[in-house]
């Protein structure tokens, strides 16, 4: 079921580009026969994907010819022969991702990234884990006013200090 001589490669993309390459990508190799087995476009790496190939990747291939497709990432690896295959292990971290929520503290200056509010300074007065949301309260209002926000549209200013 799983062929364990497929390797994984890292490719450099133009930042915000991600998706796009990857789903070119994976029209253009379904068309020209190339052994792609998956395309991992992690949120937390921006700039990169990774590519499963049972074969190696030749950046010299008329199907990796895509818009924003850098090229591929050279890995600090001893060996010579796989000077361009990221290991298994460095991978796994991408596809089980830490929530964004459990690096937030209560006490926390934050900036909120999205919204109305947006731009804003604010305060973490509560964190609810379950459903991921974070109540502020906005510094620079004359008339403290909270508000609940998704974790992901926040961006951690100063944490709060022990």
């Amino acid at each position: 079921m799983e062929d364990y001589k497929n390797s994984i490669y890292a490719l450099k993309t133009a930042t915000g580009q991600e998706r796009n390459v990857a789903r070119m990508l994976a029209r253009k190799s379904k068309d020209s026969g190339i052994g792609l087995g998956a395309i991992l476009v992690p949120e937390s790496l921006k700039g990169y994907i990774l590519v499963e190939s049972s074969t190696k990747i030749d950046m010299q291939n008329p199907a990796f010819k895509i818009p924003h497709l850098r090229g591929i990432v050279e890995s600090n690896s001893r060996s010579v022969a796989n000077t361009n295959i990221v290991s298994f292990e460095e991978v796994k971290k991408f596809l089980n991702p830490e929530p964004i929520i459990s690096s937030i503290q209560k006490g926390s200056i934050v900036e909120l990234i999205s919204g109305p509010f947006k731009g804003e300074r604010a305060k973490v007065v509560r964190i609810d884990e379950s459903r991921e949301e974070v109540v502020l309260e906005l510094i620079e209002a004359a008339v403290p006013i909270p508000v609940t926000v998704k974790g992901d549209q926040i961006r951690i200013i100063q944490k709060e200090a022990d």
